[in-house]
């Protein structure tokens, strides 16, 4: 049975995409690091103009493709072709799909093409900012040594792919 109102359809993308990432086992990223930015983007669109229900699911859809192995730079690429054919199920029009999968493609982008695009990467952002932030940097790395004892806080330029836990954290504080 196919949603048919807003609610249903929000209710139907974040069961989707929690079970993706619970599958997964996904940290970092997963079902917390969503939840945040959900609750980011729907002040973000309030406060710029921006359709909150596409901003929702944009937020909700956005790293879904973490799931998958690959590259962290192409992780925007990779969640894009995971949500195209399932939101075309979805009872919205064209131009509602293409907004979304427009803005999850490129989040992890220096791009500004769009509003939902900018206040998705923005969101995304602001949960990589204080405490939490902190944790999360490391999480998503911890497969590698925290940092280099003999440079701590040099990088030497940006290094990606990270090296150190703490190539991720100095990343993040460059946006």
């Amino acid at each position: 049975m196919m949603p048919t109102d807003k609610q249903a359809v929000v209710a139907a993308v974040e069961s989707w995409v929690r079970h993706r990432l619970e599958a997964a086992g996904e940290t970092a990223h997963g079902w917390l690091h969503v939840r945040q930015v959900r609750r980011h983007i729907l002040i973000l669109a309030r406060a710029e103009g921006v359709d909150p229900f596409l901003a929702e699911l944009a937020a909700l859809l956005h790293d879904v493709g973490r799931t998958q192995p690959g590259p962290e730079s192409e992780h925007g690429a990779r969640s894009e072709a995971l949500i195209a054919p399932f939101l075309a199920e979805l009872p919205l029009t064209e131009e509602e799909r293409e907004a979304i999968r427009f803005a999850v493609r490129w989040h992890n982008s220096g791009r500004s093409d769009t509003q939902l695009l900018c206040i998705l990467r923005d969101a995304d952002m602001l949960d990589g900012l204080g405490a939490t932030g902190i944790m999360r940097a490391f999480m998503s790395r911890s497969h590698l040594p925290p940092y280099d004892p003999e440079a701590p806080f040099e990088t030497g330029g940006e290094r990606w792919p990270a090296l150190y836990c703490s190539d991720q954290f100095l990343g993040q504080m460059a946006w």
